[in-house]
């Protein structure tokens, strides 16, 4: 499997990010997380320590799209957490453009 590639500007703000992420999850009572060293997906979100039915593994992008002010406007649970979903980034140039310009490299017509 192919990994994403992460521009080295982005790791700090990212790794930022998940601290951010990982204390507001901590903050809240219903939710509990644990983070492994190891293993493609090292957050895990629990319900309850003594509930081994009710978790959840996320790697970092995975947790990372999850939207705690969303969880939390929606009660602050376990399923809230889960469910929730950032709105999607918006891509640093419009699609027309990046269409384009597959086009005439395609077609030879690259000015660069």
């Amino acid at each position: 499997m192919a990994k994403r590639f992460v521009p080295v500007q982005d790791v700090d703000r990212r790794a930022i990010a998940l601290y951010k992420m990982l204390r507001e999850v901590e903050q809240m009572p219903l939710v509990k997380v644990i983070v492994i060293d190891d293993g493609p997906k090292p957050i895990i979100v629990l319900k309850d320590v003594n509930d081994p039915d009710q978790w959840f593994n996320f790697s970092v992008d995975g947790f990372l799209k999850l939207s705690v002010s969303q969880a939390i406007a929606n009660g602050g649970t376990f399923k809230a957490l889960k469910n929730s979903r950032k709105a999607p980034a918006k891509p640093r140039l419009p699609q027309s453009e990046i269409d384009r310009g597959v086009e005439n490299f395609m077609l030879g017509n690259d000015d660069e």
